[in-house]
C-alpha cells in the first residue's frame, strides 16, 4: 500500500492584514467548545472617584476550538523559550502610562 504525499500547508496574509495589529493587552475567556481570545488597546488611564479608569477596545476576537488551544499554548511557550535563548529573559512589567501622563 503507497503512502499518500505528505500535505502541505500555504499560508497567505490578505494585504490589508499584513501590517498586523497592534495589542497591548488580551483577555481569554471559553466555553465549552472553544476558547476566546480578545485583543485589545488600552487607553490612559484616569484618575476619577471610584479610583482608576482604563478605557480599552478589542481590535481583534479569536475563537479557538478546544481541540487547538494546547497546541497553541504549547507553541508560545516553544517561541518565549526560543525568544530567551536569543534576546535574554523577559520580565514581566506592570502596566505604566506612557511618559508625561499621570494616571
Amino acid at each position: 500500500m503507497e503512502e499518500p504525499p505528505p500535505a502541505t500547508l500555504t499560508i497567505r496574509v490578505p494585504e490589508a492584514q499584513f501590517a498586523g495589529t497592534y495589542s497591548n493587552f488580551v483577555t481569554i475567556w471559553h466555553g465549552q467548545d472553544e476558547f476566546t481570545l480578545d485583543f485589545l488597546v488600552t487607553g490612559l488611564p484616569q484618575p476619577g472617584p471610584d479610583g482608576v479608569k482604563v478605557d480599552s477596545v478589542v481590535v481583534s476576537r479569536i475563537k479557538v476550538p478546544t481541540s487547538v488551544i494546547f497546541k497553541i499554548a504549547q507553541a508560545i511557550a516553544e517561541n518565549v523559550d526560543h525568544y530567551e535563548k536569543t534576546f535574554g529573559p523577559l520580565t514581566p512589567r506592570p502596566f505604566e502610562p506612557p511618559k508625561g501622563t499621570t494616571p
